[in-house]
């Protein structure tokens, strides 16, 4: 689900509930107007003195036009303590400030814009482990202290680690680094991306996330099959373009481009962009060009090593 999918959803579920709350108010009044005559008098008098109002209004005539709103004022008094006798309330907005409308004085409500994101949340939730993948916990613990040449892995990835959340805390759709995530196969890559994702959702940033064989691939699709380039454009536009698992799709001469066409379009407006690649530099030359790798220089490259933590958790659960 893109961003503009997001709000769409939103507005349409709050519409489709202020629809559901008036027409359930309506049914009540019309109910209540059939057994209650000075009920449904009131109202008919309501309606009359409306009709008359903006008659003596254009009128200028002061005084007849005070003491109709007079009348007005007793007639609604009468008429809500009825509703309140019979246990019939006014319709309760989600929201006070934009009476569920969605917009306060032509822009976009705040509550639309918490829906939108909630939404989006929910949906890439259901597609990626949001949830289990947080700093939170991102375990330390897995990475050793020493290796043979004396190294301390645990030192260097809490580096990485205090970086990501960093990035986080100061993320700048304008101003934010590009980041380039290498290295071997379950040393966290993905879990610290993923981390990133999940805060700038909840932030309201708009963030596309997309494993590059998914990515790639829809956007070929669409450009061969459905000749639009809505997953393209999305991905030029965002705060934030997350591409997991680089080198894993297979590579045409069409995704070559394309994937120079997005980093070098991204790098010119300023937009930063997260790869997570298992491919070392060279390889990122020798499979996308020169030219993409000469990009991908330029990104802040970070190096993920130590012991494969997903072969240590299937030992932890082979020993339970």
């Amino acid at each position: 689900m893109t961003r503009e999918q997001s709000y769409s959803q939103a507005f349409e579920n709050q519409k489709n509930a202020l629809m559901f709350k008036k027409a359930t108010f309506e049914a009540a009044i019309q109910k209540l107007s059939k057994e209650n005559s000075a009920f449904a008098e009131i109202n008919k008098k309501l309606s009359c003195l409306g009709a008359q109002l903006a008659i003596t209004a254009i009128s200028g005539d002061s005084t007849a036009l005070a003491k109709m709103q007079d009348e007005m004022t007793a007639l609604s008094r009468e008429r809500s303590q009825i509703l309140k006798s019979e246990g019939i309330a006014d319709i309760e907005y989600a929201c006070s400030a934009c009476r569920d409308t969605g917009y306060i004085n032509g822009k976009i409500c705040n509550c639309i814009h918490e829906s939108a994101k909630e939404i989006l949340i929910e949906s890439l939730s259901a597609s990626l482990p949001l949830d289990s993948c947080r700093f939170e916990n991102f375990d330390l613990n897995y990475y050793p202290t020493k290796t043979d040449d004396g190294v301390n892995p645990r030192k260097y990835m809490t580096g990485i680690f205090k970086m990501c959340r960093e990035y986080v805390i100061n993320f700048d759709p304008q101003k934010s680094e590009s980041l380039l995530f290498m290295g071997n196969t379950g040393l966290g890559k993905t879990h610290l991306t993923l981390s990133i994702v999940s805060e700038l959702l909840r932030r309201g940033f708009n963030v596309i996330y997309g494993a590059a064989y998914n990515l790639f691939g829809e956007m070929e699709s669409e450009h061969f099959d459905r000749h639009t380039n809505t997953a393209y454009n999305a991905a030029i536009e965002c705060d934030l373009l997350v591409i997991d698992d680089l080198g894993s799709e297979f590579v045409s001469p069409y995704i070559q481009s394309l994937f120079y066409n997005i980093i070098n379009t991204r790098d010119l407006s300023g937009r930063p962009t997260v790869i997570n690649t298992n491919l070392t530099m060279g390889e990122i030359a020798t499979r996308y060009t020169p030219r993409v790798a000469s990009r991908l220089v330029k990104y802040n490259g970070e190096i993920f090593i130590g012991n494969d933590i997903r072969q240590l958790k299937a030992i932890e659960k082979s020993k339970i």
